[in-house]
């Protein structure tokens, strides 16, 4: 007789939506088993995890950012916490202007006063860093280290059995009147959380659109910060003493993870730009990341299954919303109120 294991619910794809996820339910002390096939290089473990309220070139702030924010820092504290490594940096973004019309822009958004709290004017420029135009400091921001995060949160899920390691094969899942079974686990509820995989899931229609993203880890003697630098649309982030990730690029309607040199030639570019020092690239990655259409989260139930849903398209805002979203979806399955 084949023995059967029962769990409440079952994760598909252990990237930032995924963790979170199960995150959210350990929070909740719900029985959850995270399917993965541990892939060595996603998006989720190369991504910059940076937050900030400001938005788009336009550099506005929605107000569900300002909510998202301190609700995202409390969750990533308590992971940090769980697994024994702080991932979570709270720092200023140091944001260089590209051009003087950016520059009147912004002096023009000091006088909101929705807007003032969020940015302020500096005295003492970044040594090292192109300062034609002039900079500022975005507040309420930071990043969290989604390389660690998923390397020791995976350790953490393996030490406690929440993780089994293999390819999800959507063929196998079998729905019945009021649980499902998949090769010998029998569960009420299912998530996808499978990144630009998703497109391939028989279980939904979504449109997600794959982009490339090529980031280069870079290395210099004479430059360090604690601060994320961005200039026109390229970011450093520090990881290490003197070692920073910078990037990113975007190729939609890119499904090659291989990484691609014109990708790596022109963050190299954007940098000498940004820096005066010189520097060394030591790494260069590439990852796929799952988009939609007008950037929305896709956080929904299936129409028909009543236990199955897709968290997914979590964007270049991943890891600040990804906290609140994923606590509304785990509510909604749970039939729970939110916090």
């Amino acid at each position: 007789m084949v023995s059967i294991k029962k769990v409440n619910t079952v994760i598909v794809g252990q990237g930032i939506a995924g963790s979170l996820l199960a995150f959210m339910l350990h929070r909740k002390k719900i029985p959850f088993l995270l399917i993965d096939p541990s892939v060595p290089q996603t998006a989720s473990q190369i991504a910059a995890g940076m937050f900030t309220p400001l938005s788009g070139k336009r550099k506005t702030i929605h107000p569900l950012s300002l909510q998202q924010i301190p609700f995202a820092i409390n969750i990533y504290k308590e992971i940090s916490k769980l697994i024994g490594y702080n991932i979570l940096h709270l720092t200023n973004i140091y944001q260089l202007f590209d051009s003087v019309e950016e520059q009147s822009q912004l002096q023009r958004k000091y006088l909101e006063p929705s807007f003032a709290p969020y940015i302020k004017s500096i005295s003492n420029y970044l040594s090292g860093t192109n300062i034609y135009c002039g900079a500022y400091e975005v507040t309420h921001s930071g990043w969290v280290n989604c390389e660690y995060w998923m390397k020791f949160f995976k350790i953490w899920l393996k030490k406690n059995g929440r993780l089994l390691e293999a390819k999800f094969v959507h063929q196998n899942l079998q729905i019945k009147e009021d649980r499902m079974e998949y090769n010998g686990i029998e569960f009420e509820n299912i998530f996808f959380c499978e990144g630009y995989k998703a497109i391939n899931n028989p279980f939904f229609n979504e449109i997600i659109i794959p982009c490339k993203g090529d980031v280069l880890t870079i290395a210099s003697e004479h430059f360090t910060t604690d601060q994320i630098v961005k200039k026109n649309g390229i970011y450093l982030v520090p990881i290490e003493s003197y070692s920073f990730k910078a990037g990113a690029t975007y190729q939609w309607n890119n499904d090659s993870e291989t990484p691609d040199q014109a990708a790596k030639l022109l963050i190299e570019g954007q940098l000498k730009n940004m820096l005066t020092n010189p520097f060394e690239i030591i790494n260069h990655q590439s990852a796929i990341r799952p988009t939609t259409q007008n950037r929305e989260v896709i956080a929904r139930q299936h129409q028909h299954h009543k236990g199955m849903y897709m968290f997914n398209g979590l964007g270049t805002k991943g890891v600040l919303q990804g906290p609140w979203w994923a606590d509304r979806i785990v509510a909604l399955s749970l039939q729970l109120d939110l916090e």
